[in-house]
């Protein structure tokens, strides 16, 4: 009982922290997009040439290799004359090998060991390095150190890892291989973070995809919706008035003119998409008699800001289709107000809901609470209810001013 709870403590204040560090990852993920997109717009054309992947690592191995010459020429560090080769090689032998080792580690060994789950191979391959590293280390020293007379033999039989001349020692041989499995342990936890960093960056452009195809399927969903409403229209419209069908097939043509051109964006000025509510509503207009009440109020505190494409086309749909009463005291109210970053949409009308068993009704507004979720998530409040025999709906959008 006693080894079950302390793992149960560690594993609580692991999940604990696990939102933390989420929220610190996704935050920082979004600051380097940002930061990418920045770089991306930046019209300076030298930073438009391609430039292979591989020079911003040599840039940087370039820099970490040649800063300490900066230091061993520096006399407030070194004397004169104690800068020479023997000296060079000391410093840069065992760097150059552990970078070296580094490499290997990090290109071969971690992924195909570690990540593998082939530990034993592991051991022995950086063991291999580790030996290979201290037998070049060796030879160097040798080439530096040897007389005429000192030759092959000499080297293998009475200088290679012996302690005879000083070169070698004890603690040298020690803090090369802690040097090592230092390197080895920052090996394992930077392929780590790199795959980290890797999964979570393909997660998130996998769901900006899966996001993208589904507002491309509900767009194209939706303009076939509009038109085959206002092609019914026109049809009743060919046997009761023929001129009248007529102008509204005119009518139509343009409309479908502007919707081809202007919502094929992500986004639309809303001047634009305003333009074609009011369109549409003119075509609805035809096929009703003049005794229905229509208003169609705006007041746009800026005109060109962005808004998405037809977002509140549904809404003008069953305001106008759905407000014929046999009763009579037929009316549609749309009023559209734009302030800052809000836009609010409002429709009142004559309450006649429509009784169809069809599977494909309601399509309009299954498709228009879809896109709300995807383009406006958290950032949208929708509203339907029915006031008597009135039937009224609101939208309120929190746009993006920056995209204006």
């Amino acid at each position: 009982m006693s080894e079950k709870q302390p793992k149960n403590v560690i594993t609580h204040f692991f999940e604990n922290q696990r939102g933390i560090f989420q929220n610190l990852q996704d935050l920082d993920l979004e600051r380097n997009e940002k930061r990418l997109r920045k770089v991306l717009e930046d019209e300076n054309v030298s930073l438009k040439y391609p430039v292979p992947p591989f020079v911003a690592s040599f840039l940087l191995w370039a820099f970490f290799l040649l800063f300490p010459i900066v230091l061993l020429l520096d006399p407030n560090y070194y004397t004169q004359s104690s800068i020479n080769p023997r000296n060079f090689v000391a410093y840069y032998a065992p760097l150059i090998m552990t970078v070296v080792i580094f490499s290997a580690n990090q290109k071969f060994l971690v992924p195909r060991c570690i990540f593998k789950k082939h530990y034993l191979a592991y051991f022995v391959y950086n063991s291999l390095l580790i030996f290979l590293a201290l037998f070049l280390r060796e030879i160097v020293f040798f080439l530096l150190d040897r007389t005429p007379g000192e030759g092959v033999g000499y080297f293998f039989s009475t200088y290679c890892f012996s302690f005879v001349k000083g070169h070698l020692s004890v603690w040298t041989i020690i803090s090369f291989i802690l040097l090592v499995v230092l390197v080895c342990v920052i090996s394992v936890f930077y392929n780590l973070i790199v795959r980290q960093v890797l999964r979570l960056f393909f997660a998130r452009e996998q769901k900006r995809s899966e996001l993208q195809y589904e507002l491309d399927f509900l767009k194209n969903q939706l303009s076939p919706h509009f038109l085959f409403n206002t092609l019914n229209n026109i049809s009743a419209l060919i046997q009761i008035d023929p001129k009248r069908a007529e102008n509204s097939m005119a009518k139509l043509s343009k409309l479908l003119r502007v919707m081809l051109y202007q919502t094929s964006d992500k986004t639309i000025a809303l001047k634009d998409d305003v333009d074609i509510l009011e369109k549409y509503a003119e075509l609805e207009k035809l096929r009703l008699d003049e005794s229905f009440d229509f208003k169609f109020e705006t007041k746009l505190e800026d005109p060109n800001i962005q808004v998405a494409p037809l977002v509140a086309m549904p809404l003008m749909e069953n305001a106008m289709k759905h407000s014929s009463n046999t009763e009579g005291n037929n009316f549609a109210h749309i009023s559209i107000v734009q302030s800052g970053n809000t836009l609010q949409f409002t429709a009142e009308n004559s309450n006649c809901p429509r009784k169809s068993n069809s599977k494909s009704s309601g399509l309009g507004l299954t498709t228009f609470k879809k896109r709300l979720e995807l383009l406006y998530p958290d950032k949208y409040e929708y509203k339907a209810e029915v006031v008597g025999d009135t039937y009224c709906t609101y939208l309120k959008l929190l746009l993006d001013s920056s995209s204006n």
